[in-house]
C-alpha cells in the first residue's frame, strides 16, 4: 500500500497530483475552449435568428400576395423578394418561388397551375407532384440541373422540401392556392462545427378576394369546379319531390351542381324582371337594360341552394352602358352613379363607375363582410372597356363579378340596383352569364350576427346605421384605391359625400380615445394599395370638407388601419377633421365619421396624397 506522502515516480501522475501551476499556462490551455464557446453562441444565435426572420418574412409576403386580384407579373414577384430581403434584414442570398396549385381529380393529386422563381431560381417542374407522390426525388432533383455546391445554381438548393405536397391543404373546387417558398442560404461566420444551411419556410395561402390568380404570359389552366369533397354539410337525404306540376320550377342545386342563365333563349325563371335584349358583349342577349328605376325596385333573382350552411359561388357579367359619372359632384347625385348588390333587400356592396374607366374607376374592386351568420367575399374585375357594344352615347364596360358566400342561407333574393340619375338610354346596366352553385366543402364557421340595434338607413349608401361603439364587422361600402390613383393636391382630391354623426358618444367607447357622436358601422372601408412605394410618394390623407371650414358640419374622424391601430382627429382644417398616414401600408382602412355635436349632417370625405 502506497503512503499518501510518497511521491509517485510516474511524471504524468505527479503532474496530475500537483496543485501548483501558472495562470498564464492555464489560460493558454482553456482560452481556445472559451473562444469556441463564445463563437458558437454567436453563430447559433445568428442561425436561429435568421431562420425565425425568414419564417416571419415568408408569412408576411404570402399575406400581401393573398390580397391581390390582378395578374401576377415578374416585376411584382421580384419586388416581393426585395420586401422579403428587407424583412429578413438579409446579408445572405435569398430567393422566393410562388406557385399556384389546383386539384387534379383524375389523378387525385395536386397540380401546378403555374410557378415562378425570382432571380433565376427555377420554377417548379410540371411533374413536381407526380414525382413527390412516387418518392422519386432523384428525378426531381435532376430537373433542376446537374450543378452542385452551395449556391442557388445548385439543383439541391432549388429543390422543394421533401414534405412539400403534405403541407398543402385540400383545394376547394373552382379555386387555387398560392404556395410561397422562400429560400435563404446561410453560412456561419466562424467554423464551430455547424456547416452551411438552407432555410426554406413554406407558406400556403388562399387568395382573399379571388378564387385564383393567374400569372402574366401564362395560358391559364382553369381549376376544376365539379369534383366531390369529403365533407358533407347537414342531412342531404330529403327526397321531397316537387309535385305541383309546374315545369318552370328551378330545381335547387345539389352540392357541386348549379344553375346558370345566359338569356339567349329568353329564359328568366326566378327573376323579378323578364326584360331581355340583344346586344350583349358576347353577341347574344342579356337581362336588361335597367336604370334609375332599379334603385327603388331592384332587379332580383330567387336563389335556392338546396340546403343551408353551404358555400355558395355566384358569378355574372356586369355590363355598364353609356355615360356613368362616378362620384362627380356636378354630373351625379350625391350618392354617385353607383351599382349595388343586395341580399334580401339589404346592400352588401356599393361601387361607383365612370364611363372612361380610368384611375380608380378602372381598377379591380374587392369587398368582404358579414350578413346574418354568413360571410362573403366579392371581386369585380374589368374585362372590356373603351368600346361600344350596346347603346351609343359613350363607351360601354364589361366587368366579371365573383361572389363567394360561406355558410350561406338556403334561400335568398339576390338583388341588383343602380343609383344613376339619367334615363335608361343614357345610363343603364345589364346582367349576363349568371350562374350559382353550392358545395358542402370545408364546414364554414358561422359568423356572429350583429348585436347592435339598427336605428336608420344611410340616405346615401342605404347601408344600415347602428347604435353602439365602432364595430368593423358591420356591413359597409368598400372603395378600392391605389396610390397612383390619387392626386398630391387637395384641390384634385378624390371626394365622396357621406352622412356624419350618430347616436353614440365616442367617449364611452374603449377602442379609441376620442369624442363626438358616431354610428357603429363604418361609413367607408378604404381598400388601399401602396404599390410597394414608401415615404414621400405614399403619404395618405383623409380629410373632411363641408365647404364651410367645419362650421356647417363639425366632424370628427375615426380610422382603424390594416394593422388594427385606431386613429382619431377632431379639428385639422378649421373644424373639419383629418388624419394623415406618413407611410400608409396596404390593406383595409375602416372609416367612421362622427360629429362634434349630436346632430347628423353631410360632409365630403377627401382622399389624396400629401
Amino acid at each position: 500500500m502506497t503512503h499518501p506522502n510518497t511521491k509517485r515516480s510516474n511524471p504524468i501522475a505527479r503532474l496530475w497530483d500537483s496543485s501548483e501551476g501558472a495562470v498564464s499556462v492555464e489560460t493558454i490551455i482553456i482560452l481556445p475552449m472559451l473562444l469556441w464557446a463564445l463563437a458558437s453562441t454567436v453563430v447559433f444565435y445568428d442561425g436561429f435568428r435568421t431562420r425565425y426572420h425568414a419564417q416571419m418574412a415568408a408569412q408576411t409576403v404570402a399575406d400581401i400576395m393573398s390580397r391581390e386580384t390582378d395578374l401576377f407579373t415578374e416585376d411584382y414577384v421580384d419586388g416581393m423578394n426585395s420586401v422579403f430581403d428587407y424583412l429578413v434584414d438579409a446579408r445572405i442570398p435569398t430567393r422566393i418561388r410562388v406557385s399556384s396549385v389546383i386539384w387534379d381529380s383524375e389523378n387525385e393529386r395536386n397540380r401546378l397551375q403555374w410557378s415562378y422563381g425570382t432571380r433565376d431560381l427555377s420554377a417548379l417542374p410540371e411533374r413536381t407532384f407526380e414525382l413527390l407522390e412516387t418518392g422519386d426525388l432523384e428525378t426531381l432533383t435532376a430537373l433542376f440541373g446537374t450543378e452542385t455546391g452551395f449556391s442557388f445554381a445548385a439543383a439541391a438548393s432549388q429543390m422543394p422540401v421533401e414534405d412539400f405536397a403534405q403541407r398543402i391543404p385540400p383545394v376547394l373546387p373552382g379555386e387555387a392556392l398560392l404556395v410561397v417558398e422562400s429560400f435563404a442560404l446561410w453560412t456561419p461566420f466562424a467554423s464551430v462545427g455547424v456547416g452551411q444551411l438552407r432555410f426554406t419556410p413554406v407558406v400556403v395561402v388562399r387568395p382573399r378576394f379571388a378564387p385564383w390568380i393567374n400569372f402574366e404570359g401564362i395560358e391559364p389552366i382553369f381549376p376544376e369546379d365539379d369534383y366531390e369533397t369529403e365533407w358533407i354539410a347537414g342531412d342531404d337525404d330529403d327526397d321531397d319531390d316537387d309535385d305541383d306540376g309546374d315545369d318552370d320550377d328551378i330545381v335547387p342545386p345539389d352540392p357541386g351542381s348549379g344553375v346558370s342563365f345566359n338569356f339567349d333563349s329568353g329564359v328568366t325563371t326566378g327573376w323579378s324582371s323578364g326584360t331581355t335584349t340583344s346586344g350583349s358583349a358576347g353577341g347574344g342577349s342579356f337581362l336588361g337594360p335597367f336604370g334609375p328605376e332599379s334603385y327603388d325596385t331592384p332587379v332580383s333573382l330567387a336563389v335556392n341552394l338546396g340546403a343551408s350552411g353551404m358555400n355558395a359561388t355566384i358569378g355574372f357579367d356586369l355590363m355598364l352602358f353609356d355615360g356613368w359619372d362616378g362620384f362627380s359632384a356636378s354630373d351625379a347625385l350625391p350618392r354617385g352613379d353607383t351599382f349595388t348588390i343586395m341580399i334580401d333587400d339589404e346592400p352588401i356592396t356599393l361601387d361607383a363607375f365612370d364611363s372612361d374607366a380610368s384611375g380608380l374607376y378602372g381598377r379591380a374592386r374587392v369587398a368582404e363582410g358579414i350578413f346574418g351568420t354568413a360571410r362573403f367575399e366579392l371581386t369585380m374585375t374589368p374585362e372590356r372597356t373603351g368600346d361600344n357594344f350596346y347603346g351609343g352615347l359613350a363607351d360601354d364596360q364589361l366587368w366579371r363579378v365573383e361572389l363567394l358566400i360561406a355558410n350561406a342561407p338556403e334561400t335568398f333574393d339576390l338583388g341588383f340596383s343602380a343609383g344613376t340619375n339619367e334615363r335608361i338610354s343614357a345610363e343603364s346596366f345589364g346582367i349576363d352569364n349568371l350562374s350559382y352553385a353550392a358545395s358542402a366543402t370545408g364546414g364554414a364557421t358561422p359568423a356572429s350576427p350583429a348585436t347592435q340595434t339598427r336605428y336608420d338607413w344611410d340616405s346615401l349608401t342605404r347601408f344600415g346605421r347602428f347604435e353602439g361603439c365602432p364595430d368593423e364587422t358591420l356591413p359597409a361600402p368598400w372603395l378600392s384605391v391605389a396610390v397612383s390613383d390619387l392626386s398630391d393636391r387637395r384641390r384634385n382630391a378624390f371626394s365622396i359625400q357621406r352622412v356624419a354623426g350618430g347616436p353614440t358618444n365616442l367617449r364611452g367607447c374603449s377602442q379609441v380615445n376620442g369624442l363626438g357622436s358616431i354610428s357603429a358601422a363604418p361609413q367607408l372601408v378604404l381598400n388601399y394599395d401602396n404599390q410597394g412605394l414608401s415615404r414621400s410618394p405614399n403619404r395618405l390623407r383623409l380629410l373632411m370638407d363641408d365647404g364651410n371650414s367645419g362650421y356647417t358640419c363639425d366632424t370628427t374622424l375615426v380610422v382603424r388601419d390594416p394593422n388594427g391601430q385606431w386613429w382619431f382627429n377632431d379639428d385639422t382644417s378649421g373644424y373639419n377633421a383629418g388624419i394623415r398616414f406618413g407611410n400608409a401600408v396596404s390593406g383595409a382602412y375602416e372609416v367612421w365619421i362622427g360629429t362634434y355635436g349630436s346632430a347628423e349632417c353631410l360632409s365630403r370625405l377627401q382622399i389624396y396624397r400629401y
